[in-house]
């Protein structure tokens, strides 16, 4: 895992899309690390964090690294945060996690990265932004919203194949560009 915080003094929103740490996998986040740097919550995306598109379970050595996290560094809580509107006990269920998804307020759908959505989760853990990391696969979604809300935070190399929607509104070149203005060897 890769640190960016030490290089970073967040000052402008444009800052705030900047992750605290990059990863290849969710295999390769240091848990050690971010429990000395006082994280007791850990929130996970789901759609190319956990799981591959169209893959409907967990792959067995995620779901064990996971729990081993949790009872190793005495994790408070594992939640999946995540935009996907299914049911998705499937996957929170075998991880023994919350789940945050996507809700309806007023007449507007509040979801990842709406401050909204991650006050909620702040709320419901009875936690502060610093005592949480939330860990994903996007910028905009789970780095952005995750850094707004005080949270740390982790980018990680999606699992598979983007969805068409990210191919089409060039999601990933528009990432790594984000990325490369900040730090110039950066690579995805």
């Amino acid at each position: 895992m890769k640190a960016y915080r030490h290089v970073l003094q967040r000052k402008n929103k444009e800052d705030f899309f900047i992750p605290d740490f990059t990863a290849t996998g969710i295999l390769d986040v240091d848990f050690a690390r971010l429990k000395k740097n006082g994280v007791r919550h850990i929130l996970v995306d789901l759609d190319l964090t956990l799981r591959k598109k169209r893959i409907y379970s967990l792959d067995p050595e995620i779901k064990a690294f996971l729990l081993e996290a949790v009872k190793t560094f005495d994790f408070k809580s594992l939640s999946i945060a995540s935009n996907n509107m299914t049911p998705l006990r499937r996957y929170a269920n075998p991880l023994n996690a919350n789940i945050f998804q996507p809700y309806i307020s007023g007449l507007i759908l509040v979801r990842k990265p709406n401050a909204l959505f991650y006050q909620r989760i702040l709320n419901r853990l009875k936690a502060s932004g610093h005592e949480c990391v939330m860990i994903g696969d996007k910028l905009r979604g789970d780095v952005y919203g995750g850094n707004m809300a005080g949270m740390q935070t982790v980018l990680v190399e999606p699992r598979g194949n983007d969805y068409w929607y990210d191919r089409i509104l060039r999601t990933r070149h528009r990432e790594l560009k984000t990325m490369q203005k900040y730090f110039p060897d950066y690579e995805a």
